[in-house]
């Protein structure tokens, strides 16, 4: 399996899907999950992503999956940090811009690079995006003290059933309890910290194009904090989509129309 060692001493898991063909590659996306989750929360995506001739770099977040937890940095997992983390695995695989698509506390951290990095973010694209506020951090110090009680049970009794529409397949609910039960339940709890602690991105200092996707089933990012974000963004080439029937997990409840939308979306733009 390919890990990347950052310069700061984090190891990455990461996969990089490229064309089977050998037109030239289009562009480069790259994919940060969310919390209880990892890079193959996106797998159902990439052959329509590769079939277009793109390249595609999805990776386990520090503490997620696959890439192991390192306790003296737990207390300091924080949104610049990911995304500091994520413009790291784009020097060691010589990527010097990208598109950045980000899910759930993903997408805070695709907006702060879209507001930080406009050198190497030339777009970006958010799914089910959580917009920091001080009821968030309260939801989620609640989820700290019950994974720390009763581990990662705790939230795969529960995430599974809750945060999906309510039509989404067992099949989606058990691939969801799977991520979960794949995490480190210290590594978990520091992204748990980080999006508690998460500052509201600059949205109205973003200029490269944004797309925002939004469930109309979503209660972990629901539609008005969606809005909210959409509306404070400040590019002029912003578009949202709202999925119908869809909760949480886009990618897993709805891929082939989360893979059309930001693939067509991807052509408007150009």
């Amino acid at each position: 399996m390919p890990y990347a060692r950052l310069p700061d001493g984090k190891t990455l898991h990461y996969r990089d899907s490229k064309p089977s063909n050998d037109d030239p590659i289009r562009e480069t996306f790259i994919f940060t999950h969310g919390l209880g989750s990892s890079q193959n929360y996106y797998s159902p995506l990439l052959p329509a992503f590769t079939s277009s001739n793109f390249r595609c770099i999805t990776f386990d977040t520090s503490g997620a999956a696959r890439s192991p937890y390192n306790p003296s940095d737990g207390a300091h997992q924080s949104v610049p940090t990911l995304s500091s983390d994520l413009l790291a695995l784009m020097d060691y695989l010589s990527v010097p811009k990208a598109i950045v698509v980000g899910h759930s506390m993903g997408g805070i951290v695709a907006a702060h690079l879209a507001a930080t990095a406009p050198t190497r973010i030339m777009a970006s694209v958010w799914i089910g995006p959580v917009y920091p506020s001080p009821k968030v951090a309260k939801i989620f110090d609640d989820r700290i003290q019950a994974v720390t009680e009763k581990g990662m049970e705790a939230m795969a009794d529960t995430v599974p059933y809750a945060a999906p529409a309510a039509s989404a397949s067992p099949l989606v609910r058990s691939f969801i309890r799977e991520l979960l039960l794949g995490q480190d339940v210290q590594g978990y709890v520091s992204h748990c910290k980080v999006i508690a602690e998460a500052a509201v991105p600059d949205y109205a200092g973003i200029r490269s194009p944004v797309l925002l996707i939004a469930g109309e089933e979503d209660k972990s990012a629901p539609l008005e904090g969606c809005e909210r974000m959409f509306g404070e963004t400040g590019s002029e080439e912003k578009k949202m989509e709202v999925l119908e029937r869809v909760g949480h997990w886009h990618c897993v409840e709805a891929p082939e129309e989360v893979a059309r939308t930001v693939i067509d979306w991807y052509h408007s733009i150009q």
